[in-house]
């Protein structure tokens, strides 16, 4: 042996903002699409992070659940007859332009260093995980307050 630990973690930084991969600005859209404003907000807040402004992933937070509590409700009070696709296309496009205000400078600029993104793919995988979990936590609700 040459005298070095072959234990010893490796001297760099795992992870830089840098050269992390970040999710590109249709990722919070698919996400949204499938899992909810929750699944969006999900999306954001892990670029957030990786972008270094953990001060706005309280606010994303927010807005996420208030949104998808108004929807909620909203569901329950309005008549049956009435299309959801206007309700779903505000929530997909409410979630792309507020992460475009948030950081759309900073995806250009990592995309220009040669930054990395991931696959829409692995977004509507998260979206659709944050819909089974709507799911199993809404069904015994809406059973719950269903008429006998």
């Amino acid at each position: 042996m040459d005298g070095q630990n072959p234990f010893q973690p490796p001297a760099a930084p795992l992870q830089d903002s840098d050269t992390a991969r970040l999710y590109s600005l249709r990722a919070v859209g698919w996400a949204t699409l499938f899992g909810s404003p929750l699944a969006g907000a999900f999306i954001i807040t892990k670029n957030l992070r990786l972008l270094g402004r953990a001060a706005d992933i309280r606010k994303t937070w927010a807005l996420a659940v208030v949104l998808s509590v108004v929807l909620m409700g909203l569901s329950f009070v309005l008549p049956d007859n009435l299309s959801a696709t206007g309700f779903t296309v505000a929530q997909v496009m409410g979630m792309y332009f507020y992460a475009k205000s948030l950081y759309e400078t900073s995806l250009s600029q990592h995309g220009e260093k040669g930054g990395a993104f991931y696959s829409n793919w692995r977004a509507v995988g998260i979206g659709l995980l944050f819909m089974a979990g709507l799911l199993i936590a809404m069904v015994p609700v809406v059973i719950w307050l269903m008429p006998a």
